[in-house]
């Protein structure tokens, strides 16, 4: 008989998990890229997706977003209209 005792790997809580904040312009270049893969996303995918800070990316989406309190998209946010517009002029200039 082996001693060998198994140890349970203690579960790492998400909210224990200290996110760094990256440089507002590196996060709002890549907050770009993720609006035009996909309209509308919610804060906890966006958290996921930037591993940011929940308060550090509603600061940024405030300016960037409008947040849907209602309709198919409630409770999502997607990029202010001046916003998709210049990054739909962007990939056409090219």
């Amino acid at each position: 008989m082996s001693q060998h005792e198994k140890k349970k790997p203690v579960p790492v809580k998400q909210t224990e998990v200290k996110r760094t904040r990256r440089d507002r312009g590196e996060l709002e270049a890549i907050m770009f890229k993720l609006f035009e893969g996909q309209p509308n996303w919610t804060l906890k995918q966006l958290v996921q997706e930037t591993d940011q800070p929940a308060q550090f990316l509603k600061e940024i989406l405030n300016e960037l977003c409008v947040y849907n309190k209602r309709g198919s998209n409630q409770g999502t946010y997607e990029l202010k209209p001046e916003y998709k517009k210049a990054a739909e002029d962007d990939t056409n200039g090219q």
